[in-house]
């Protein structure tokens, strides 16, 4: 027998629970599918800024914010290859999470407030005309309006569009997770590693027992990924650690600027919603979720006036307005130019650090770090110093 829920949400990440948790807090039939069980493992460096925070109080109302993550810093350290060139101490919390434990958490909010779940049971393919969605065990499921928040291989936006992102624009990322002890120095705040990629960067994330190390920039200028990572892993831990490289892709800022079609609609990393010089996502995968299940309420108690697509492109456009901003700003940071003056500026002084920081923290706004950014690296190029 068919079901029917008024809305579906494919993907339990924190798009898609936000999203859920949203459309149920307001009486509204949701249900959300993903293939996979819950806990389940997901490849992440797991970074929750301030952003993440204020929108976590936002979508999740009283839920308690300490238990979704499991390591707090208070600054971060930024090298250039082996070399450390700007240290902040107490600017600001930045915390750690592992996300088969973050997503649980957000996934078990949504289910608190009456989201009806079915997990282990993936989407195999969805008829837009007839509005169904049908499963791989073929259960069928019908619907009034879909939110795909199933990631960066969205087989929604495959649906929608042929292609679930441009492939000379994707990124691609590699990560281990390495037990702390293994580490030759302690590592209490994050890292965040120039000139082993192009076009991109490292990081050492600190969590409660482990960190995390990755390596992550623009797939089509890193045809030697693979051996970048493996040689960034030898510097940081002075030996090979054991443990198995996972990657993924991630898209660096190559959203879509249509983020879906009729009564379907994108959310988080399956409509491209990651920054590309912070490579912050999970923040702005709550946000569009988020906006998506008021998109839909709206277009709902307009009783169809106002289509669910149009409701969602206003709001969307307060995510791609700071992507747009982050896209041309990468071009003051990544091209090897600016690294050679970042390079030379940042040991001089923290301003930069600290404005990223703010930026990381959304206490400034990436109009005015751009203009802050672009005059240092101007003054560079003139005189070949930032201050």
């Amino acid at each position: 027998m068919r079901k029917h829920h008024a809305v579906i949400v494919i993907g339990g990440g924190p798009a898609g629970s936000s999203a859920a948790r949203t459309l149920a807090s307001q009486g509204v039939d949701v249900a959300l599918i993903d293939k996979a069980a819950f806990p389940r493992a997901k490849l992440c460096g797991g970074l929750l800024t301030l952003r993440s925070r204020k929108l976590f109080a936002r979508i999740f109302g009283e839920a308690a914010w300490d238990q979704a993550f499991e390591y707090e810093a208070d600054g971060i350290r930024l090298f250039h290859r082996e070399r450390c060139l700007s240290e902040v101490a107490q600017h600001g919390a930045l915390y750690f999470t592992c996300r088969h434990h973050f997503d649980n958490y957000l996934l078990s909010l949504a289910r608190e407030q009456g989201t009806t779940l079915y997990l282990g049971d993936g989407l195999a393919s969805i008829d837009l005309d007839q509005q169904v969605c049908r499963l791989q065990s073929g259960q069928e499921i019908s619907y009034d309006h879909l939110i795909g928040a199933d990631g960066v291989n969205s087989t929604v936006a495959r649906t929608l569009f042929g292609a679930s992102y441009d492939r000379e624009k994707i990124a691609f990322a590699l990560e281990m997770d390495v037990d702390r002890a293994l580490l030759p120095r302690e590592v209490t705040r994050p890292e965040i590693y120039f000139g082993v990629v192009k076009w991109g960067y490292g990081w050492v994330f600190p969590k409660r027992d482990t960190v995390t190390v990755g390596v992550g920039g623009i797939q089509a200028r890193n045809p030697h990924m693979k051996k970048n990572f493996e040689a960034f892993l030898r510097s940081v831990f002075g030996t090979m650690p054991p443990g198995k490289i996972k990657g993924h892709h991630i898209p660096f800022g190559d959203y879509k600027p249509t983020p879906g079609a009729n009564k379907v609609l994108l959310a988080g990393d399956a409509a491209g919603l990651v920054e590309p010089i912070t490579g912050e996502g999970i923040a702005f995968a709550m946000q569009s979720g988020y906006y998506a299940a008021q998109a839909v309420l709206e277009a709902e108690a307009s009783s169809g006036r106002v289509p669910a697509l149009a409701a969602y492109q206003r709001r969307h456009k307060e995510i791609t307005q700071i992507l747009d901003h982050a896209n041309r700003l990468r071009y003051l940071i990544f091209p090897q130019v600016c690294e050679r003056l970042l390079v030379k500026a940042l040991p001089r002084s923290t301003q930069v650090t600290r404005l990223h920081l703010d930026l990381m923290a959304d206490e400034i706004g990436y109009g005015d770090y751009a203009r802050r950014l672009g005059v240092r690296v101007l003054k560079g190029l003139v005189n070949g110093r930032f201050f």
